[in-house]
């Protein structure tokens, strides 16, 4: 039976989780949030999917759980890393630490140049890339809502010596039901799925507003639209090739989001750290090399930061003016 490690029970890592779960493979759980794991042993893991996107809804039983990575004993086959881009780098080094020789691990991740990051610790030869077009929320600690899945999932390698290995882990997914293709160009969907998520969830998080609430408004529809344009132009001049409709296609995406707030506002609501920097924040950086004007990405990336600040500093240390 093959041995799985998942860092991170958010909503992304429980839908994971579950569904390798269900497909029979031995999964070790891992978060500090002690209480959540504490409540998923008892209960057990439920996912609900209220449009049937995927499978329905069903419950698993996880009985492996790590509060600290400290505690890892058994070397799993896989590790998939679920928690937020911007824990990326603590969470490498401390299973860099733990274990020195250490199994192929799974950037399971949004966000741009992820791997490259995990490469720095692990080395190209040991990381493997996952796009996840799914998405979904906590409804407690013990249930997780699938709110969409946008087939498929798509993966790749840094390594050719890993491309059998990960065929062989879509394979996996596809059964479990999360539906997930292997890529030559990782890097593309990286893009197309990073470009997206910048667009809608920038807007959405500086003005609290629903994805479908974004894009019913004239005006903010437009600043999505031109965050789009030139995250699209960014990409060609890193080398990116699109389809000749990506813009087309992107909107109208975009458009089906529904009443659904993207991560980055929900964190944004929860304590104020966000993945702008491997968002919006990576697009700028990246035409600023290029030499491509990104004004809108700059801007929105400009007022995402104040927000983290604000929210930082308590109410009764903040001056007054």
């Amino acid at each position: 039976m093959k041995h799985y490690a998942v860092i991170g029970i958010g909503p992304i890592g429980s839908i994971l989780s579950a569904h390798l779960l269900k497909e029979g493979i031995n999964v070790t759980l891992v978060d500090i949030l002690k209480e959540r794991l504490l409540a998923i042993e008892k209960k057990g893991l439920k996912v609900k999917d209220p449009r049937s996107q995927i499978s329905g809804d069903f419950t698993e039983y996880p009985k492996k759980f790590l509060y600290s990575l400290k505690e890892i004993k058994e070397k799993p086959d896989l590790i998939f890393i679920c928690v937020k881009a911007y824990c990326l780098v603590d969470v490498a080094s401390e299973i860099s630490e733990v274990l020195p020789s250490p199994p192929k691990i799974v950037v399971f991740q949004n966000g741009l140049d992820n791997e490259d990051q995990a490469a720095k610790i692990f080395g190209k030869e040991n990381v493997i890339r996952c796009i996840i077009n799914y998405a979904g929320a906590m409804a407690s600690d013990t249930e997780v809502e699938i709110t969409f899945f946008n087939r498929p999932n798509y993966i790749g390698v840094m390594d050719k010596e890993n491309t059998s290995l990960a065929q062989e882990l879509a394979e996996t997914l596809t059964r479990s039901g999360l539906d997930t293709e292997y890529t030559d160009d990782i890097k593309k969907h990286e893009w197309e799925k990073a470009i997206l998520n910048a667009c809608l969830a920038s807007v959405s998080t500086i003005t609290g507003l629903t994805m479908k609430e974004v894009m019913d408004s004239p005006p903010l529809r437009e600043i999505v639209e031109n965050l789009l344009l030139e995250g699209i132009k960014v990409a060609e001049g890193t080398g990116v090739k699109f389809s000749s409709n990506f813009y087309e296609s992107g909107l109208s995406y975009l458009s089906k989001g529904g009443y659904h707030k993207p991560s980055m506002l929900v964190d944004m609501e929860k304590g104020g750290k966000t993945e702008i920097d491997f968002l919006n924040a990576k697009i700028v950086e990246y035409g600023e090399k290029l030499g491509i004007p990104a004004p809108f990405n700059w801007t929105v990336t400009t007022m995402i930061k104040g927000l983290e600040q604000k929210k930082q500093v308590p109410v009764n240390q903040r001056k007054k003016r």
